[in-house]
């Protein structure tokens, strides 16, 4: 059954954007009350023209509203309610469709649903204290991954930390309510550093020589002498993949609200770049035939992420070769590349990533090739 709403003004407001594939568009803007008397925003974005977004706005109004002088759910003289954590999130959520990927928002979803909500949900933001900030944050620092076990890192919840804090910083503009997160003291834990994992190009060889299907033979030696990400890859379109050169300008998302399985987006950079590939590549696309359909890989569908990497997982087992993540590949690439004597600006250009993130990521790779180097001097 599709939704539907009361709606007591037929006032709308128009947002003019620039999209790089489409150009112009506009966004639809207008409020709605729900079945339940809530009253919010509504959004509908890309129409083409003025004239596209006004029609639009007419055909939801007449299939889906019924128009009402004012809220018929809302109680008579009601006394001025302060507004509680889970409205203001989902209030705060809403107002980030113009700076977010989609996938970016799904994730905040997840961490206000699974980390901050279970706790603060019915809780009036007036009543946010700084003792009850400290004492959720030392729960946070305290809770296990109930899929493995262990404590969560460091940096994840950091993250999360920084998102609950993003959030009442906004509050804090928007409805005066402190956020007491920037006088508090960050939690700290010392972690080991997780080694780095990634294959040699021997122990690339090794691997690859097993794989016998054409598809996962090309996917596997993309992954590996590219180093691009594997949504990049799975949004292959044939016409991307030249003789000497690949042009990446999308990804596969999956990370969706419930419009598909899958989506096609911006790169991870919103950019689009025509990268060179090496021999190694050239002569795979010679040797492969991508199957009929809109993708290099997969055909009609793109590849999903599990299906590669339970298919990497059984090679991994066939060759014997040490158990990498799909992720390690690319790091295997920049591993391969310093080690050849390539400088930083060239990597980054390579897997279109920032200079500052690949000194970040890769710079102790890096350091050992200079300490090598200077033993050689006697």
């Amino acid at each position: 059954m599709s939704e539907h709403y009361y709606i007591s003004s037929n006032k709308y407001s128009l947002r003019e954007r620039n999209t790089k594939k489409r150009g112009k568009v506009y966004d639809l803007l207008f409020r709605v009350i729900t079945m339940d008397g809530e009253e919010k925003q509504m959004q509908i974005r890309g129409f083409a023209t003025k004239g596209l977004a006004k029609q639009g706005y007419m055909e939801f109004v007449t299939e889906k509203c019924e128009l009402v002088k004012r809220n018929p759910l809302k109680k008579k003289n009601p006394q001025k309610e302060e507004p509680t954590v889970g409205e203001l999130v989902r209030a705060y959520l809403a107002t980030l469709g113009n700076v977010n990927k989609e996938s970016v928002i799904y994730d905040k979803h997840n961490i206000f649903r699974n980390y901050i909500l279970p706790d603060y949900e019915n809780i009036k933001a007036k009543n946010i204290t700084e003792e009850s900030l400290y004492n959720w944050q030392d729960r946070m620092w305290a809770m296990k991954n109930e899929k493995n076990g262990k404590y969560f890192s460091h940096k994840y919840l950091t993250k999360i930390r920084g998102l609950f804090s993003t959030f009442l910083t906004w509050v804090e503009k928007r409805y005066g309510y402190k956020n007491y997160f920037l006088i508090m003291d960050k939690p700290k834990r010392r972690s080991p550093k997780k080694e780095m994992l990634f294959w040699t190009r021997e122990e690339f060889e090794q691997f690859i020589a097993v794989v016998d299907d054409p598809t996962w033979h090309a996917l596997f030696t993309f992954m590996f002498f590219t180093g691009r990400r594997k949504g990049e890859l799975f949004a292959l379109f044939p016409e991307d993949v030249r003789e000497k050169t690949i042009s990446f300008s999308k990804s596969v998302n999956r990370r969706t609200f419930g419009k598909g399985t899958w989506e096609i987006t911006t790169t991870k950079e919103d950019k689009e770049c025509i990268i060179p590939i090496c021999k190694v590549v050239q002569d795979e696309i010679k040797n492969y035939a991508p199957k009929d359909g809109k993708f290099y890989f997969g055909g009609d569908q793109p590849l999903a992420a599990t299906t590669v990497a339970r298919v990497f997982d059984k090679y991994i087992e066939r060759a014997g070769v040490k158990r990498i993540r799909i992720h390690d590949l690319r790091h295997s690439f920049v591993s391969m590349l310093i080690h050849l004597g390539a400088n930083f600006i060239v990597v980054a250009d390579l897997i279109s990533d920032t200079v500052e993130q690949v000194i970040k990521t890769y710079g102790h790779l890096y350091q050992e090739d200079m300490d090598n180097i200077l033993a050689k001097i006697v």
